[in-house]
């Protein structure tokens, strides 16, 4: 027979498994919907109540790669999306790796970092339209790629120079000595130790500039629209096409979601320090 103090252990971590269900329940039901939805049949979206049984069809795939052109606005997503990414990974790094090693001196300008970070986007629309349409970069690549390296790149500084900061000092003072100089220690030791910090900020980047839907409806028309633009198409006078969104948004967020699946450790370990030591 199980002793009082051991049943109540038992009782409260049977609670706490039921209570973590419901929570992670209650988060991933929008989502479980949406993958319901792509795989419906009109009839059965607006159904009252709600059908969970209903005869699988692949009607709204096919609507958004014949009829929108889907594949095209997710091919501009990856161009954004990966340039934008390396951008921004080939001036943080440098950028943190200076600030690790200025400590005291460095703090102001952090402070500067995080403050730029702070600004929401919608305040900047109009000047960044504005700039865009007189060079003449309306509809292009570069415009979205310059935009998200531009807002994407304090919060890669800031969580890089907490990896940075955790490598030995005793590891750079010893290369120096040795005869190297700054950047081959940048760049033989303290990157090949900071990697899992490099993929862990890279992958935080990417999902911001994957998800990114402002600026890119504001700047962009057809040539380079990304893929979350994709699903404002399917909303016109005839009404809402629920299976074709249901089928863009499942395509469009399950790249993020297996890329995320597969670097879980980096980036629980990139929340824990960047967050922390900055």
């Amino acid at each position: 027979m199980m002793r009082p103090a051991a049943a109540r252990r038992e009782a409260i971590r049977v609670a706490l498994t039921s209570a973590w269900m419901v929570i992670a329940f209650i988060y991933l039901f929008p989502y479980l919907w949406m993958v319901l939805t792509g795989f419906r049949r009109p009839i059965d979206t607006l159904t009252m109540p709600p059908r969970f049984l209903f005869t699988p069809t692949l009607d709204g795939f096919r609507s958004i790669f014949r009829e929108v052109g889907f594949q095209s606005y997710l091919m501009n997503s990856i161009v954004v999306a990966v340039t934008a990414t390396l951008l921004i990974l080939a001036v943080a790094a440098p950028a943190a790796y200076a600030l690790a090693q200025l400590r005291m001196r460095g703090r102001l300008f952090l402070m500067a970092i995080l403050v730029a970070r702070m600004v929401p986007g919608v305040a900047l629309l109009v000047p960044v339209y504005l700039i865009a349409s007189r060079l003449g970069a309306l509809d292009t690549y570069g415009a979205l790629i310059v935009i998200y390296t531009a807002f994407n790149l304090p919060f890669a500084i800031w969580l890089l120079r907490g990896f940075f900061r955790d490598v030995p000092h005793e590891v750079r003072e010893a290369a120096i000595i040795d005869g190297c100089s700054e950047f081959q220690v940048f760049r033989r030791l303290i990157l090949p130790l900071v990697a899992p910090g490099l993929v862990a900020t890279g992958v935080f980047v990417f999902i911001a500039c994957w998800n990114e839907f402002l600026f890119a409806l504001a700047l962009t028309n057809t040539h380079a629209a990304t893929a979350p633009l994709s699903i404002v198409g399917f909303r016109n006078e005839y009404g809402v096409q629920w299976g074709a969104i249901g089928a863009a948004a499942l395509m469009i967020s399950s790249p993020v979601v297996v890329f995320a699946m597969v670097m879980q450790r980096y980036l629980v370990r990139g929340l824990t320090m960047g967050s922390v030591k900055g």
